[in-house]
């Protein structure tokens, strides 16, 4: 089967941090894998019955030296199948199905395979590659995935195959460890739990099961100082999210990486709540905080959690006792989008055993969830707006963009947008969309460059009155965040830590005149009076200043951490410097990026480091009318 190019778009996100109606992770680093984006018209795709039972599937009798048939694999919970034939002289052609999504083929243009094992595979058509090498037994590939600028691990088997361990039980000071592999099989590591208790302050009651995994260092003698990496949300797993993280693998080249689910998230008591059916185009489009499911998930999860003990401060004393039980002194902080709040907490509680800390896209204690919104997604916009402008090819097929963006919010304001679309399982819908649901929903939509590009393209056909692009693209972003965030530990935090003490007064200074007015606002007050609200220290939104090493890292077209945000902390961090990407969105995946952070953390210093390759980062040009056009044409051949 085919792909039909001009319909379907593969996108890596490698690390999107969060998103839909939270902050989320960085664009890089909350949702690696692979997603099928319908850039033009949505398309029934045919169904594999042979994919759905492949996991299931024998062991093949296979060449030991060859790679012809096929293979499976698994990238953030997606199903890959790779299939290989081999021509009577010799050459190799194949493919690669994506089982959830749709079974989309996508062909490989170039498969060479060369003495020794070493397989390169070409997709030119979505601009991605695949280096692996067969091991010797015939039964695996292992190698890596690059596309969209990020290179993440990924490992195809024969159906049936085991993957193979080559680490051995260990204990880090008083916590035993285990072999272990991330839920995708690609990344080894070691696996335990640490015990705390859910009330801190009584010590006393039920436990918490910490969940951890450790990626040992490459090097046989590594630094003393571990590397700790903070996920974002709030509600995102630090397991799920860095092992496929390109800074995560230059960092551990001499340190280990120690990932802690934060409490109510991940394997660490996690506290989930549908609050959106995926199946519910309406719920998932136009966004909603239903407050009867708000009651039943806070009902549902009283039964085994006090809810009031799931905030940032309790964590960060949570992952101090992980260090101490580690025995472990010093060790070097990573944060991403919420998780910026988390390190930055974790700070100034426990100073003294900080190394260095990274901050990407920062939102510290004083930034609150979802008030900032309003502004930071009003000053991403303007500016694509104003790129496209400046933009030769975008200006010729959009003149009007500006124009037909403010046309359609003021349009939306007054009368609601109404249409069909597709939900998650191909059923056929209807979709009302709000001015302030329009514009929320395009802040998780633009933490991903390759929807950034497409930005004008989708304002353009909206205001003609189709919707199916933007609406298949917030279904596809949203969904996928919703299966990785745990809403219910989301809730807790934000309930506690950013609604409480919001003024009138401030709500309308932040909130009037933007595209997003109060919208978002308005939404988690209602769904905070219905959640337990916890306690936070005194000196919570006090300024938190350190003399340690920080790196804090900025896009400047991130529609919700903006540069300013790490301008304003860096003011109190006397030993920091700030890094802003051009082009870069909320978590700026590339190999420059990857290479300042390991090079901080090596040098213990951001003084000295030489930024000059973030001037390279690019975002992929704006897609145009044209191109559009050429590839409808291409798809008549």
């Amino acid at each position: 089967m085919k792909m039909r190019r001009d319909r379907c778009v593969l996108i890596l996100v490698a690390m999107l941090l969060l998103g839909g109606w939270l902050l989320g992770p960085p664009a890089h680093a909350a949702i690696p894998g692979f997603f099928v984006q319908s850039s033009l018209d949505p398309v029934s795709l045919p169904q594999s019955p042979a994919s759905a039972t492949a996991a299931a599937a024998p062991a093949q009798a296979v060449d030991a030296h060859g790679i012809a048939g096929e293979w499976q694999g698994k990238v953030a919970g997606l199903r890959l199948i790779l299939k290989v034939e081999q021509a009577a002289d010799g050459t190799f052609a194949g493919n690669i199905l994506s089982v959830d999504q749709g079974n989309v083929t996508v062909p490989i243009d170039t498969v060479s395979f060369a003495a020794g094992g070493s397989l390169r595979l070409e997709l030119t058509s979505i601009g991605a590659a695949y280096d692996g090498k067969l091991s010797d037994d015939g039964s695996e590939i292992v190698g890596t995935w690059q596309q969209g600028g990020n290179s993440i691990p990924l490992t195809f088997r024969r159906p049936g195959a085991a993957a193979k361990s080559t680490l051995k039980p260990k204990s880090l000071g008083s916590i035993p460890l285990e072999p272990c592999r991330t839920a995708d099989g690609n990344t080894e590591g070691l696996c335990g739990k640490f015990d705390v208790y859910e009330n801190r302050t009584s010590q006393s009651g039920r436990k918490i099961a910490l969940n951890i995994m450790v990626l040992p260092a490459v090097s046989g003698k590594p630094a003393a100082d571990p590397w700790f990496a903070l996920a974002g949300g709030p509600g995102q797993s630090a397991v799920q999210a860095f092992p496929l993280a390109g800074f995560t693998t230059k960092v551990r080249q001499e340190r280990d990486v120690v990932l802690v689910d934060q409490r109510g998230t991940g394997a660490s008591n996690p506290l989930p709540c549908t609050l959106r059916d995926p199946k519910n185009a309406q719920e998932v489009v136009g966004e909603t905080i239903p407050l009867e499911k708000v009651r039943a998930c806070r009902a549902e999860l009283e039964k085994h959690a006090d809810l009031t003990q799931y905030t940032t401060s309790i964590f960060a004393d949570d992952l101090d006792d992980v260090r101490q039980a580690m025995g472990f002194d010093k060790i070097n902080l990573y944060g991403g989008s919420y998780g910026t709040r988390a390190a930055l907490v974790y700070l100034r509680r426990h100073a003294d055993h900080v190394r260095t800390i990274t901050l990407e896209a920062v939102a510290s204690p004083q930034y609150r969830i979802p008030l900032a919104f309003s502004r930071t997604t009003q000053l991403s916009v303007d500016q694509l707006l104003d790129r496209c402008a400046a933009a030769d090819a975008c200006h010729k097929d959009f003149p009007d963009l500006k124009k037909e963006f403010q046309a359609l919010v003021d349009q939306l304001e007054k009368s609601p947008a109404q249409f069909e679309m597709k939900n998650a399982a191909g059923e056929t819908q209807a979709v009302t969309l709000s001015r302030g649901q329009f514009v929320a929903a395009l802040r998780p939509l633009l933490y991903i460059p390759s929807l950034v590009s497409q930005f004008p393209y989708i304002i353009h056909r909206a205001s003609q009155g189709d919707w199916s692009v933007y609406a298949d693209a917030v279904l596809l972003v949203r969904n996928a965040i919703d299966k990785q965030v745990n809403r219910g530990m989301s809730l807790s935090v934000i309930c506690t830590e950013d609604i409480p003490g919001m003024s009138e007064k401030t709500i309308q200074r932040e909130t009037t005149g933007t595209y997003l007015g109060d919208f978002q606002v308005r939404l988690y007050q209602q769904a905070c009076r219905e959640w337990a609200r916890g306690a936070i220290p005194k000196d919570f939104y006090a300024p938190i200043r350190s003399a340690v090493p920080a790196l804090l890292i900025s896009g400047a077209l991130d529609p919700a951490t903006p540069p300013e945000a790490s301008a304003k902390e860096a003011h109190d961090l006397s030993n920091s410097r700030v890094v802003v990407v051009k082009d870069g969105t909320h978590g700026t995946g590339s190999p420059c990026i990857d290479t300042l952070i390991a090079d901080f953390v090596v040098k213990g210093s951001a003084a000295a480091l030489d930024a000059t390759c973030v001037d390279q980062i690019h975002l992929p040009a704006f897609l145009t009318q044209t191109q559009i056009d050429q590839l409808r044409q291409k798809a008549k051949r």
